[in-house]
């Protein structure tokens, strides 16, 4: 009878086991969904993501900056608004231009060269400044007679200072507290089209895992909401020889056929005489208006509606 009650009692468990696991795969197709973020049809931004700072003195098996800063760019990815510039390889990459640049490789036209980093107008980055885990009773278990299958529910919960960094002047341009808990999310990254560390798969199923997505999960909302007030940006790359104008912004930015623009000159810095520091960057004046003719992928081509003809080179563009 113990025998028959114990069966039992594994099976009902295994069943729940397998509906948490396909819950687990279960991933809707829009992050911004998950995120209870709105359709979204403005131009994107670049952002670039470092690893947080574990300011809580955590200690553990997992890389939690490290790990967290792989969820905030996955989830940022899934909002559809963001250009990201991956900054996790950026020595290896400085690395090989070095080595390019030191004449200590075979010449050629597309190996890595230096000066052509894709620059991040803002950086996002991130504060841990509370961790805690716990349990809190029996979770999951099945008592059938004398007989209980289950254990303890572990519980986990994470506070993060998220900051947005404007990388020209070191500004923090937005900052949010958020405290993320265990099981309090749906949201699922999928970490697709990345090479990550092995543990992350680990460490997202934990609770501790848990609590970072949750956390995450504001925190990219956040994000994305604080950048629709921000003023999208381009500059002049060069004058064709049909009097067009290109410009470094194309599809991967939103830029869209027939979409106007409005130039203007490159503001001069403001510093601050005392310090050194530079403060901002005057507005430049205004010089024309433009409108998109053609799309590329990473660059437009423009009409001049009205004003300069031949502005120059790093002349900023950004919508009317």
């Amino acid at each position: 009878m113990r025998y028959l009650v114990f069966t039992l009692a594994m099976l009902l468990l295994g069943a729940g086991f397998a509906d948490r696991a396909e819950a687990q795969r279960t991933r809707t197709e829009s992050g911004a969904a998950e995120m209870d973020l709105g359709d979204y049809e403005g131009l994107r931004h670049a952002i670039g993501v470092v690893d947080f700072s574990n300011d809580a003195g955590w200690r553990g098996r997992w890389r939690l900056g490290r790990n967290m800063a792989i969820m905030l760019e996955s989830a940022l990815q899934d909002t559809d608004r963001f250009v990201l510039v991956d900054r996790e390889h950026l020595g290896d990459v400085m690395q090989e231009q070095d080595l390019a640049a030191g004449g200590r490789m075979a010449e050629a036209r597309d190996v890595a060269q230096t000066g052509r980093l894709r620059p991040a107008k803002y950086i996002a980055a991130g504060s841990v400044t509370e961790v805690e885990e716990s349990a809190s009773g029996r979770d999951g278990g099945i008592g059938i007679g004398p007989i209980r299958v289950g254990g303890e529910r572990k519980e986990a919960q994470i506070a993060v200072i998220v900051k947005l960094i404007d990388s020209t002047s070191g500004e923090i341009v937005a900052q949010e507290r958020v405290v993320g808990r265990a099981g309090q999310t749906a949201l699922r990254l999928g970490f697709r089209d990345r090479d990550v560390a092995g543990e992350l798969g680990g460490f997202e199923k934990t609770p501790l895992g848990e609590a970072a997505q949750d956390c995450i999960a504001q925190a990219a909302k956040f994000i994305a909401t604080q950048m629709e007030e921000f003023p999208f940006e381009g500059n002049v790359i060069r004058v064709a020889n049909n009097g067009q104008i290109l410009i470094n912004r194309g599809a991967e930015f939103g830029v869209e056929e027939g979409q106007e623009l409005v130039m203007r000159s490159e503001g001069e810095e403001i510093i601050d005489p005392m310090t050194g520091a530079v403060l901002g960057v005057e507005e430049g004046q205004v010089m024309g208006r433009l409108r998109v003719a053609r799309v590329e992928e990473n660059f437009a081509y423009c009409d001049v509606i009205d004003g300069e003809t031949e502005p120059e080179v790093g002349s900023v563009v950004y919508l009317k």
